[in-house]
């Protein structure tokens, strides 16, 4: 889904009276992993002031960055609709008016969650009758397409409130606050289905996750049965470590700058022909890269199987848990048996905001940090200087030194 979809969708969770929401469902999960307490409500019925607090949590699951917080997710391959699909459309095809269906999902979710605490699964029911759009772009409200009659899923963290002192209106005393656990903004959802070219698209689902860094594997095996991508973070570094095993030797400073600069126009010519699609590079895509950035053949030899093991699971899990044993300062053997590695199927693709900067490039050293306009890279030279290589930048007109303007340029 794009942006513009993305938002379409999220503009009806702006006001109470334009919502649309037929139906509630939810379930109070302990830190002890037990279900507490279960509900379902008409959503029209709740307290005006109620549905205020869940459409901020609704807003909020279709909030962030597409690529990053939003991830479009497929479901791939023999016995898809069996799996998290078959799930997702029963709940769909039921209204959320199912007791049977709502438990076996409430139970797929506590069992894969990953969550040290109290939480809410929460889950609405739509009917969104899709207006018609012009030629123009502008919607038309009385030309109906289609209805998109979709599931959004929230689970947010449950946090007891701080202890206190509070005034008795009544008595005029005060009084010890009673502590309660209040429901806090979602870490983690999904849209089912897709709403993608403004369409249903029963093959897919949006995922939304506060973190960047960290992806809820098991809960994408074990509950949407889905494929997924690296976080944003993983992505990052993977890239930065395969541009750094492809090149070897030949990562100089030129070329690094010229697979950064290409990049960045890949993406500028992407966007040109695919306005507001996020944009990714492929295998393909990024190995054009690399051969017009002057990459040689001899390295390009390596180039599919170094792409490939940048989305190897097994071997970035193993490396998560290297750096979770680093984090806590423990010994390996404190892991009694070795964590499983979850059955995702990772998309090898990197998602253009993670891996190039549109706006600046950023030269670092220990002493140095350099912030250039990716318009104006030009501008940046490599020279000898008495014998040493030095970074040169051309001088211009507006040079301030901490914001004070010099006049050597």
């Amino acid at each position: 889904m794009n942006k513009k979809e993305i938002n379409e969708i999220k503009a009806l969770y702006d006001t109470v009276q334009d919502c649309g929401i037929r139906r509630l469902a939810g379930c109070y999960v302990n830190g002890d992993k037990v279900k507490v307490k279960t509900f379902t409500e008409t959503f029209g019925n709740l307290p005006e002031e109620e549905m205020h607090k869940y459409l901020e949590i609704f807003r909020k699951t279709l909030s962030g960055t597409p690529g990053k917080n939003l991830i479009d997710a497929s479901f791939v391959g023999e016995g898809s609709d069996a799996g998290g699909r078959g799930l997702l459309t029963a709940l769909k095809k039921s209204e959320l008016d199912d007791p049977a269906v709502l438990d076996t999902f409430y139970d797929k979710v506590i069992e894969a969650y990953n969550y040290v605490g109290n939480y809410l699964i929460l889950l609405i029911f739509q009917s969104y009758d899709v207006p018609g759009m012009g030629s123009d772009g502008e919607t038309l409200e009385d030309a109906s397409d289609e209805v998109f009659s979709y599931v959004l899923c929230s689970i947010c963290p449950m946090k007891l409130t701080k202890p206190g002192l509070g005034f008795d209106d009544d008595l005029g005393e005060n009084h010890t606050l009673r502590q309660s656990f209040a429901v806090e903004l979602p870490e983690t959802g999904f849209l089912f289905p897709a709403f993608n070219e403004r369409s249903t698209d029963d093959s897919a689902l949006l995922y939304y996750s506060k973190r960047t860094d960290y992806l809820q594997d098991t809960f994408f095996e074990n509950v949407l049965s889905a494929t997924t991508q690296l976080p944003a973070k993983q992505q990052k570094e993977a890239f930065t470590e395969f541009v750094s095993d492809v090149l070897g030797e030949e990562k100089d400073f030129e070329t690094v700058l010229a697979i950064q600069e290409n990049l960045n126009e890949a993406v500028k010519n992407k966007k040109t022909e695919s306005v507001g699609e996020a944009v990714y590079f492929d295998k393909a895509s990024m190995r054009d890269v690399f051969e017009t950035s002057g990459v040689s053949a001899e390295k390009l030899e390596s180039f599919d199987k170094k792409f490939d093991d940048q989305f190897d699971r097994k071997r970035l899990f193993e490396k998560q848990i290297e750096e979770q044993v680093r984090d806590i300062n423990a010994d390996t053997t404190a892991f009694t048996e070795k964590p499983r590695v979850p059955d995702v199927r990772v998309e090898e693709k990197f998602f253009a905001d993670n891996v190039t900067p549109l706006r600046n490039f950023e030269i670092k050293s220990a002493n140095m940090v350099l912030r250039v306009s990716s318009k104006h890279t030009d501008l940046i030279h490599i020279r000898v200087v008495d014998g040493k290589k030095c970074l040169v930048i051309e001088l211009t007109d507006d040079l301030t030194v901490n914001g004070i303007p010099v006049q050597d340029a």
